[in-house]
């Protein structure tokens, strides 16, 4: 009566209750031990392909360079020709000092950015371009600034380009037939930079409107002076000065001309001309000369 049920089924302990024998059972430690089994997953799924990566990675460089070697050794890719274009005063050989091309160098090793920007350092060289043609030659093509003036001040000569830029010293033996600009503070490079260059451009392109309209009687401007009452003096090659003040200049040229013109009618020959100015702008002063 008090025996099991034949039908009864048979309670047994819970197997999560009674530890195995000579040790704990395996759930109990990865229960224990989560975060530790988490890192050496993370840990093996990092290292080990980026060791296979990092072996792959310099299996990579050590071929490339040893075919960089190769190349190099091999006479296709060394440098056996380098062509100048757009030299007119500088010489070829100058160029390429200023470039830092060699002849006889590996190809790979030419850089063309690092060349074309040592090339502009010259004052003489406005633009310039490096190029590779494979698998021998390096083409170098400058564009060279003009002088069309020389400044003169602190007792020296420099070249002016068409740019208004200082292109460097001259000697008076070796200057070119060129205007000179005089009258300018040049000491203003040191606390006036931005204004003194204002006005040795504003020089250069009266002397570009000169050569576009001319001067009366084929004359060609000798000196253009910097005047202390503001805008220049211009002394021509036959010694007669033009007082042309402020600008603009396109129409006080045209006065000159016609200025000139009246005088040649009468036979007379001017020293000196001073023309309109702001307060009195269709008055032309004419000084005679001998």
């Amino acid at each position: 009566m008090f025996g099991r049920g034949r039908n009864e089924p048979v309670r047994r302990a819970n197997a999560r209750t009674v530890p195995p024998p000579g040790g704990r059972d395996p759930a109990e430690r990865a229960r224990r031990w989560p975060p530790l089994r988490r890192l050496v997953r993370i840990v093996l799924a990092v290292l080990v392909p980026s060791s296979f990566g990092v072996a792959a990675l310099g299996a990579v460089y050590y071929a490339a360079d040893h075919a960089a070697e190769y190349l190099d050794e091999s006479s296709g890719f060394r440098v056996e020709r380098i062509e100048v274009v757009g030299n007119q005063q500088l010489t070829e050989r100058q160029v390429l000092e200023r470039a830092g091309l060699v002849p006889g160098s590996s190809i790979f090793d030419v850089d063309i950015v690092a060349a074309g920007r040592r090339l502009l350092l010259d004052p003489w060289i406005r633009r310039a371009t490096v190029q590779k043609r494979m698998p021998a030659t390096v083409v170098v093509r400058i564009v060279e600034r003009r002088p069309v003036a020389l400044l003169a001040g602190e007792g020296t000569l420099q070249l002016m380009a068409e740019d208004g830029s200082v292109m460097g010293p001259t000697t008076a033996a070796g200057a070119p037939d060129l205007p000179v600009l005089t009258g300018f503070d040049l000491e203003r490079r040191r606390t006036d930079p931005v204004g003194l260059q204002e006005e040795l451009t504003g020089a250069v392109e009266l002397l570009r409107l000169l050569e576009e309209v001319g001067l009366p009687g084929s004359r060609t401007p000798a000196e253009l002076h910097r005047s202390v009452r503001g805008g220049f003096d211009l002394l021509t090659g036959d010694a007669l000065v033009v007082h042309l003040g402020p600008g603009p200049y396109r129409p006080k040229l045209k006065r000159l001309a016609e200025a000139v013109a009246a005088l040649d009618a009468r036979a007379l020959a001017a020293a000196e001309i001073f023309l309109p100015g702001t307060r009195h702008p269709d008055r032309v002063s004419v000084r005679l000369g001998p």
